[in-house]
Parts: C-alpha cells; structure tokens; sequence
C-alpha cells in the first residue's frame, strides 16, 4: 500500500506476471514518483523478458476502486481556448487542405487544396500532428466513430466536424463533464458496461489510453465485438523502445507512474493484437509530441519534476524532435509514440 492520508491512499494489488504472454516479469525501475501532479507513493516497474513481448507494466499495480485518485488533477479537465487570429485562420486553412488532400476530407475541395496540401505536409512535425489528429484514419462520411478515452474531447470535436458520428467514453468523471460541456455525446464508464450491439460502430480510436488500461486484452476484445466487419481500432500510445527511453531510462515523461499501468511495444502491442482477433493493417511509430517528451523527460532527471522551461532548452527539444526524424529513417521502431491500425475481419 502507498503512503498518504485516507483520501489519498492508493490501494495496490500483486501484479507479477505480464498480463499479455503470462511470463512472470524482472524489476526494470524501482521506487519511481509521479513527477506530474505528486499522487502520493512510490512505484516499482517490471518488464516481460519475453523477446517476443517485452511489455512493461507497474507491480504492484494499483487497484480498479482507487485509480480516479490519480486523476483528481490532470490535462483533461481544462479545455485550452485559442484566438482566431488572420494568421491561426491561415493555418487553419493549410491544415485542412492537407487533411482534404491526403484523407479525402470535405474541408476544402478546391483543386489547388492539393498544392497548399503538400506544401503543409512538408514539416515532419506538423505533419505528423495532422495525422495524429484524425488518428490516421480516411474520410468516411456518416460513419460511427466511438472514441475511448476521450478526455475533454478535443479529438471527437474534430472528428465530428469532418462529418463522422462521433461518440466517446471517459472513466474520468471530470473529463467527461467538460466534454459534454462542449455540446459532444459522451458517457462515463467503461467500454464494456455501455453494453454496444454487435457490428455497430465503424471505427474505434484510443488515444492515449491503453497504458492507462488494468486489463488491455478484455478491452481489445470488446472493441473487436462492437465494430462491424472491416471496421477499424486505431491505437496511439507511448512507445517503450523509444529514443527518448533508452536516454532518459526511469526519467522518460511517459512512464507517468501511477496512471499508466502498462507500456507497450511494437512486439507486444502486435501479441495483444493477434490474441484479440484483429488483422493488423499497419504499426510504426511517430515524433508526435516528441519535443516535449524530450523536454520533460530532461527536467525529470535534473529535478525529479516536470517543470516549465526556458526558450533554448525548448529549442533544444525541437533539435531532438527533429533528429528522431532522421533516425526513424534507419530504425522505424525508436519514435516516441507507437501507432496500430488494425481491421476486424469479414466473416
């Protein structure tokens, strides 16, 4: 059990074994803090010494009743505003002509869309970014999207303005109550106690949630259950064999202890997949967000906190961001977020 008053208490129970192969698990890190939002007590991690696996997770893991307590403070109660200013209405315009000419969306149909679309995706960053805001996924008009974790609903705003039924689900009452705010359908609970017919959606996104999962394989197979054949689940989480990990070991931003349970990568997220009956479609891994990923992971190490930091240690982060870039070019598994597209087969 970890410290702290009654309130604050996070019960934990035994957790040895990976949850995706079984094989018992080897002490990777011990006694990590989290340096976000300082939920009391110390966690140790474990890593799966499967070569075909190498899931990491907390052990002992926190209990299914207490977790919420991780999350009283966190990102997703907030809803950052941003002025529409002449030059944010320029970009704006850049990034749907990208998404327009590279996903088929409606935003902008003009034929020259395909210039202004190009000349967008230039910046590895920025695109980068794009894709991972509409989670790789094509134009579909009308189709039903269900996005899991939704938080405050940022993604599923997008995703409904270009011309998808969307829909989301948030274990996190406060989270949920802001995106609802927003005028957006979505409940609180798990994906299994909404109880969704069979074939019903025709796609599933997680962004970022996975690693906050207890039992990721239960949640695979509902996510299988519920989209009709074809449909798409589109996962984006961090990558444990990322560049940024193998420098900062324990001090990498997004082991986040005690709110990610479990950090995956390429091999064991394609075991989880396989196990729940998914074809994969595709699986790499990105720069998104890896500026700051760099930037926190640093101020972890040098003060066990994250911390804001000045402009030339941002301008460092850039620098990294933009070497990950060119590393992924010779090893396509090191980038800091890992991405799965898998499809539900026909029959």
């Amino acid at each position: 059990m970890t410290s702290g008053n009654d309130d604050t208490i996070i019960r934990t129970r035994p957790s040895p074994c990976c949850s995706i192969c079984g094989a018992p698990g080897k002490p990777l890190y011990k006694k990590t803090r989290d340096r976000l939002f300082d939920v009391p007590g110390e966690w140790d991690l474990s890593k799966c010494p499967n070569v075909d696996c190498g899931l990491i997770w907390l052990d002992p893991m926190p209990v299914e009743e207490d977790i919420g307590k991780a999350y009283r403070v966190y990102f997703t109660h907030h809803t950052r505003t941003k002025h529409a200013s002449r030059s944010q209405r320029f970009k704006r315009f850049l990034d749907n002509s990208y998404l327009s000419s590279r996903f088929g969306y409606h935003a902008v149909a003009q034929p020259w869309a395909t210039v202004f679309g190009w000349v967008r995706g230039l910046s590895p960053r920025k695109r980068t970014a794009l894709d991972f805001r509409i989670m790789h996924l094509p134009a579909q008009p009308g189709g039903k999207l269900l996005e899991v974790g939704c938080g405050s609903g940022e993604m599923l705003k997008v995703m409904q303005e270009l011309g998808w039924g969307a829909e989301g689900i948030d274990f996190d009452q406060k989270a949920v109550e802001n995106a609802q705010g927003k005028g957006l359908r979505v409940v609180h609970g798990t994906l299994e106690a909404q109880e969704y017919p069979n074939d019903h959606f025709d796609a599933v996104t997680m962004s970022h949630l996975i690693e906050h999962v207890q039992e990721p394989g239960q949640l695979l197979a509902e996510c299988h259950r519920i989209l009709k054949p074809a449909g798409r689940l589109v996962i984006a989480t961090p990558n444990a064999e990322s560049w940024g990990h193998r420098l900062f070991a324990s001090s990498w931003f997004p082991l986040e202890p005690p709110r990610h349970l479990h950090v995956f990568n390429h091999s064991s997220l394609t075991l989880l997949a396989q196990k729940s009956g998914f074809r994969i479609v595709k699986l790499f891994t990105t720069i998104n967000n890896a500026s700051t990923i760099f930037i926190s992971s640093r101020a972890i190490r040098s003060t066990g906190r994250d911390n804001p930091q000045p402009w030339r240690i941002r301008r460092w982060g850039k620098a990294m961001m933009l070497m990950e870039w060119g590393i992924l070019h010779v090893s396509p598994y090191v980038g800091e977020e890992l991405v799965v597209v898998l499809e539900k087969e026909s029959g």
